[in-house]
């Protein structure tokens, strides 16, 4: 800690530097001044803890100079020193927050006690306000974190009466009052595009992106915002859904990121309770945009309604398609088109179209098993794939490789179907098992087929699954690599496909024998 002794006359100023032992006393450093002018200068480079203050000095007097500092900074302790015992100069010192007030001549123990006291009481003060600091800058990280988990709770239900709402936001500190709650989904549409733009890793980045465009449009309206899985995102929002402002707010991000969204509307409630409900309706707008194959905005109430009449399955373009299926061989991407045209006019609900392709593929099957057709995946797989899938395309895409399936089964002097899936498969493990993200499930994708069909027919032909064949070919090429290159453990499992040095370490010991290390010692030794 730093003291400052101000006095007019250098006498007085020595003998205070010289009256007590200050380092002992817990100041390490004393500077002095003539007056309150050169004492105020000095405070720009030596700041102190403590000023000892005569009282009366030319151009400004000790109080005078006290008030002033203190009004800049608070935390200053001050000791005035006067020759006059006057009430009403310990009055005004009293007032401006002097912590003491001591009338000359000034006796070493008396300093000492008075600078020791006012010494504790500055550490004291100093823990305390570090301890508030401190308090204040943790508040401020979890803040985000408390919001985050109060909004994803209402959405949940977790907070089921307005009473607890409102407690819980006040606990929280969070501003959660508000006329009317309204809520919006943002769903990003064919991730596919926005991982080859971006990136696979870059979703957060573009998540983060979309925010700032909505906050930029929709500015303090937009109370939060939460992630809902990895490429949507819900809107809370203190007023009605705005569909031209929301319309907008789809074509900035497409403008501006390149990326399509699908964005849906709640209708507005005035019980925050009640904005679990409203999310989903936000939500099911998304799903059928998506369903649809579109992109935009669109209100919960613009969904087509169930309460009206049932939709007419298009049984005259299905049985064209059967046909072509039938006597043409592979049909072409158009060939579902006059199906899908007869669909989508009488604007189905997401449940009226599933319902129907469902049935389409019933059909289909029926046609398979009459033309005793094998290798394509089971009626329940399919159907089952077919439920995850959110969009006409990804629907048309899957009853394409259907198709394809139906075809190459068809024609038994082709070559075999499944041997030759088998075959593709290898090579792409072949040529791609560095990448440590190599998936059956990608394999899968890239095949037009299943996971678990993947898997079974690659058993059936190969003896051995797709995991253990991709394992495999890396030990093999990690096993040529420590018997010729110089090259490090982790270094090799990075080359072959590990992004773990110890996974690749256990798999080696595992599958080989041994260590990767002890291989390489066996490798070197001569034979």
């Amino acid at each position: 800690m730093r003291v400052m002794i101000v006095d007019d006359e250098a006498v007085i100023r020595d003998g205070l530097r010289a009256l007590i032992n200050w380092r002992a006393s817990g100041f390490e450093e004393v500077v002095d001044a003539k007056n309150a002018m050169e004492a105020m200068e000095k405070m720009e480079r030596y700041l102190p803890d403590l000023i000892i203050t005569d009282i009366f000095m030319p151009e400004m007097s000790g109080l005078d100079f006290a008030k002033k500092v203190r009004e800049r900074y608070p935390f200053i302790r001050f000791v005035i020193l006067t020759g006059y015992e006057k009430f009403e100069y310990a009055k005004e010192a009293i007032e401006i927050g002097v912590a003491k007030y001591m009338v000359k001549p000034i006796f070493p123990e008396e300093l000492k006690q008075i600078v020791e006291s006012l010494r504790d009481e500055i550490q004291q003060e100093s823990r305390l306000r570090n301890w508030n600091e401190a308090a204040a800058r943790r508040l401020d990280q979890y803040k985000p974190i408390v919001e985050e988990n109060f909004w994803r709770d209402v959405l949940e239900g977790a907070i089921p009466t307005t009473r607890e709402f409102e407690a819980r936001a006040k606990a929280g500190d969070i501003e959660a009052s508000y006329p009317v709650y309204a809520c919006t989904a943002i769903r990003i549409c064919r991730p596919e595009q926005v991982y080859s733009r971006y990136g696979e890793n870059e979703m957060p980045l573009v998540r983060f992106a979309i925010r700032n465009i909505v906050e930029e449009i929709h500015g303090t309206s937009v109370v939060h915002m939460l992630e809902h899985g990895d490429t949507t995102l819900i809107g809370l929002l203190s007023r009605p859904v705005d569909a031209e402002a929301w319309s907008r707010t789809a074509e900035a991000i497409e403008r501006t990121l390149k990326i399509a969204v699908g964005i849906g509307g709640g209708y507005p409630r005035s019980d925050p309770t009640e904005l679990r409900v409203a999310a989903s309706e936000a939500l099911e707008g998304t799903r059928y945009l998506a369903l649809m194959d579109r992109t935009g905005f669109i209100r919960f109430e613009d969904i087509p309604s169930r309460s009206r009449e049932r939709v007419e399955y298009p049984y005259e373009e299905e049985k064209e398609l059967l046909e072509t299926l039938r006597y043409r061989g592979r049909p072409g991407e158009s060939a579902l088109a006059p199906f899908l045209d007869r669909l989508s006019s009488q604007n189905p609900t997401p449940e009226e179209i599933r319902l129907s392709f469902v049935q389409l593929m019933a059909a289909v099957y029926r046609l398979a098993d009459e033309l005793g057709v094998n290798g394509i995946p089971s009626y329940s797989e399919s159907v089952a794939r077919l439920e995850k899938l959110s969009s006409y395309q990804q629907m048309q895409k899957l009853l394409q490789e259907l198709f394809a399936g139906i075809a190459e089964g068809k024609d038994a002097g082709q070559a075999d179907y499944v041997g030759r899936l088998v075959d593709q498969a290898r090579q792409l493990i072949d040529d791609r098992f560095r990448d440590s993200s190599l998936s059956v499930a990608q394999i899968a994708q890239v095949l037009c087929i299943t996971p678990n069909y993947l898997s079974r027919i690659f058993h059936q032909k190969t003896g051995t699954t797709c995991v253990e064949y991709i394992t495999d070919c890396r030990l093999e090429e990690a096993k040529r690599l420590l018997r010729r290159s110089e090259l490090k453990n982790y270094e090799i499992a990075e080359k072959v496909g590990y992004a773990n040095p110890h996974y690749f370490s256990f798999m080696f010991k595992k599958n080989v024998g041994c260590s990767p290390s002890e291989f390489r010692e066996k490798a070197e030794a001569p034979q």
